[in-house]
This record gives C-alpha cells, sequence and structure tokens, in this order.
C-alpha cells in the first residue's frame, strides 16, 4: 500500500535563507529545493538555524527578521519571529524565541500548521542541537539527514559542548524514523549508538547542468588575469583546510598560482596569515556565489582538496568532489569519506609529498578525454536522483506508519463490537 496524500515537511536546516540568498549553499539547500519540485510534497515550512545564545540571537534578528525582504503572505509574525511565503510550497521560518523558550518555537510552528492546514506532516532536521522538538510538531515521521559529525566539528562545539551533542545524537538514534547519512562512516557512528534498521547512506549530490552551462562558465572573474597554471581550491577557508599542506605545495610549486577561493572563518584567520602570508604565490579570493563558481573552477588547471586528516574528516563528503568533477577537472585530494566513490578519477593520498607530486601528474597527463570522463561519471549523481531516493524512503515509510494507525483503528472497532455482543 502506498499512500497518495501528499507531504508537508517542517525543516530545521543547517544554515539560514539569507546564507542562502547570498551565495553559501550546502547539501540543506539543494536537498530543500529539490524536496520542493516533487509532486509528492505538499509544502515546505524551513526554519532558519535556531539560533541558541544571545550573541547569536542579535545578528539574526537583524539579518533574517529585521531586514530581510518578506513577501505579502505573512503566516504569522510577532516581534521575535516571522513565518512568510517564499514561493507557493516554500515558507520561511525565522526565529529568536529558541533563546528563550523552546515550548515558543514549537507553539509557533503549531499555529503555523493550523493557519496552513498541514496534516500529513514529516519534521526533517539537519539540526542535532534541536532534539527536543521530536514528537512535538504533530508529525507522523522524523527524519534526520546527517551531514557530518558535529561531535568532532570545532565551531559546533562552540555552540554545545560535545557531551550534550552526544546525547542528542542518541535521542536522534533511539527516535527517528528514518536516518540518513551522507558518508558510510556516519552509519558506523550509529551502529555504535546502537541504530542499525533505516539507516540510509545517501551521498551528496551536484546540479550538473548548473556546472556546464556556458554562460557560468565565461563569467568574468579575477582568476582571468592570472598567467600560468592555477592550482585551485573553492570552499568555505575553516579549520578542516591543512595549511601546512597548502604552504608545501606553494613552496614545490612557485611557477604555478594558489588560489584559495572562498569565505575565511574569521577563527583561523591568524593561522591562515602565520603560516600562507610569506608565499606570493597565494592569493584569497574572498566569498564566491554559487552562480559564479562555474566560472572559477573552469580556470584551474587542478583542483585541490587538502583537508585535515582527523575524527571529522572521516565523515564527510566533500560536496566540492562532486563539483570538480562536474567541470571536468583533475582533483587532487587526502582520502575523506566517499572519495573511493571515484577511485578511478582522483589522486588520493595522505601524504604530503605525494601530494605535491600527484599535482604536477594531473596536469600532465590530462586530455579532453579524461575531462569528458570525469563529467560523464558524475552526471548520474544528481541532487535531483538522491532526493527521488529519498522521498520513496519516506513514502514507504508513511504507508507503513497509515497502515499501522488503520491496523489500531480496526483492532479497536473489533474489541467495541466485541464487548457490544456480548453485553447484548
Amino acid at each position: 500500500m502506498i499512500t497518495t496524500q501528499k507531504i508537508d515537511v517542517i525543516m530545521f536546516n543547517m544554515s539560514t535563507f539569507f546564507d542562502w540568498d547570498r551565495g553559501v549553499v550546502n547539501r540543506n539547500y539543494f536537498i530543500l529545493n529539490e524536496l520542493a519540485k516533487s509532486d509528492k510534497i505538499n509544502r515546505l515550512i524551513g526554519a532558519d538555524f535556531l539560533p541558541n545564545t544571545i550573541r547569536r540571537a542579535i545578528p539574526h534578528y537583524v539579518k533574517n527578521i529585521f531586514f530581510e525582504p518578506k513577501t505579502s503572505e505573512m503566516v504569522y509574525g510577532d516581534l521575535t519571529s516571522a513565518c512568510y511565503a517564499r514561493t507557493n510550497k516554500i515558507y520561511i521560518y525565522s526565529t529568536i524565541d529558541s533563546v528563550f523558550s523552546y515550548k515558543t518555537v514549537a507553539r509557533e510552528l503549531l499555529r503555523i500548521e493550523r493557519v496552513l492546514n498541514l496534516k500529513n506532516i514529516v519534521f526533517w532536521s539537519y539540526n542535532p542541537m534541536f532534539t527536543e522538538f521530536i514528537g512535538k510538531l504533530n508529525e507522523k515521521l522524523f527524519i534526520f539527514d546527517t551531514v557530518d559529525n558535529w561531535t568532532e566539528h570545532a565551531a559546533y562545539l562552540k555552540l554545545m559542548s560535545k557531551r550534550k551533542l552526544i546525547k542528542n545524537y542518541q535521542a536522534i538514534a533511539e527516535k527517528a524514523d528514518l536516518i540518513f547519512t551522507v558518508s558510510r562512516e556516519l552509519k558506523d557512528f550509529y551502529r555504535e549508538l546502537g541504530r542499525t534498521r533505516d539507516v540510509h547512506w545517501i551521498p551528496n549530490g551536484v546540479d550538473y547542468a548548473h556546472f556546464n552551462e556556458p554562460e557560468k562558465i565565461e563569467k568574468a572573474n579575477p582568476l582571468a588575469k592570472i598567467s600560468g597554471p592555477i592550482i585551485g581550491y573553492l570552499g568555505t577557508i575553516e579549520c578542516r583546510v591543512d595549511f601546512d599542506l597548502i604552504a608545501k605545495i606553494a613552496s614545490a610549486h612557485r611557477d604555478k598560482t594558489i588560489a584559495l577561493c572562498g569565505p575565511v572563518w574569521p577563527s583561523i584567520k591568524h593561522e591562515l596569515k602565520q603560516k600562507l602570508s610569506k608565499y606570493k604565490n597565494i592569493i584569497l579570493t574572498g566569498r564566491v556565489k554559487y552562480d559564479d563558481i562555474p566560472s572559477y573552477i573552469n580556470r584551474f588547471d587542478v583542483a585541490i582538496i587538502p583537508h585535515k586528516i582527523n575524527e571529522f574528516i572521516k565523515s564527510t563528503n566533500p560536496m566540492k568532489m562532486y563539483d570538480y568533477l562536474a567541470c571536468g577537472k583533475p582533483i587532487v585530494t587526502t582520502r575523506g569519506a566517499g572519495v573511493d566513490m571515484f577511485a578511478d578519477y582522483v589522486y588520493a593520498t595522505n601524504d604530503p609529498n605525494k601530494f605535491v607530486k600527484f599535482i604536477d601528474d594531473a596536469i600532465n597527463t590530462d586530455s579532453a578525454e579524461k575531462q569528458n570522463q570525469r563529467r560523464e561519471i558524475v552526471r548520474s549523481h544528481s541532487w535531483q536522483a538522491r532526493v527521488n531516493e529519498m522521498t520513496r524512503f519516506v513514502v514507504e515509510k508513511l504507508s507503513m506508519h497509515r497502515s499501522n494507525e488503520y491496523r489500531k483503528i480496526e483492532a479497536k472497532n473489533q474489541k467495541e463490537e466485541k464487548n457490544l455482543i456480548l453485553n447484548f
């Protein structure tokens, strides 16, 4: 039995729409937007990343509630919260009430459910910091999509203690109807928490057409002025980036430009300056909008993923690997989760000396044929394919839920009928 009733989704995001609109995209962004295209989805309420401290609440309020332009269709609004239509399917919910009261946030979401007449509700979360809402939103299913292991992520450990995060992951392991993971390693993480059923590995994907659209590829950018080979990295420059490895690359490849394309986290600016400022062949471009990324990557002669090898990296599945392949670029990377999926199409090593050598090998042996092979191997790994797979699991689970509800009602009716006959 497969349910034909459309699904309403309440999604707790790991980012804000404000950031997404300014070009900072992630798995959460692509999954949300692909779900909205599905004919199985009725409406989708995307809750901005909920602040949990006053320090985070103030900029959140200014950017996401006070200044963010809103449509005329306001579903809910007060001094500290707002919910409004972004499209005919997607609604944005932003609040700072999470700093003061989780119950208030739950009440507001329940009110939004009533206003929009949401029925077949699925609570879908990317944020392990807020497990208190499980079972409080009239949801028929709770789904958790696990992007990285936040118990090993330095930035999130500043927002919540490791002990509390582990406790929350344990709650997810015990209560989620479905768990998706970005890597196989995260399935092992849940196994250690005692959860093995309904845990599905769904790797990242790519918007292949986006990276092969001529207008986007040909956009002007600062890299066009560089003469000589370019070793490129595109992504947020944060604590996972191995600056010692980049320094070694810069020293060994002085005839090439190392272009680090992306925003630099404030917490690592000092380390970056200390380790890389002396190398004249390293440039920093700053933030690159998603629409501009194809033009940057297509000017790389080789693309790199110089990530540190630690417990956090073991659970990641870098989206940039898919983006690089969609552009046909040769890739040199440290060994992270998911790299083996494309073992024949990337150069992977944790040895710094080999990493440096592989850069020359990648450039010198590149060809139009290899570029086409890379594009073709990643073409099928689309976000649409990922969401189709996820949706299939959700629909099956909802059907089981409806069948169980029906059986319970039938059992109750039979019992009442039996008692009525006996009493008669």
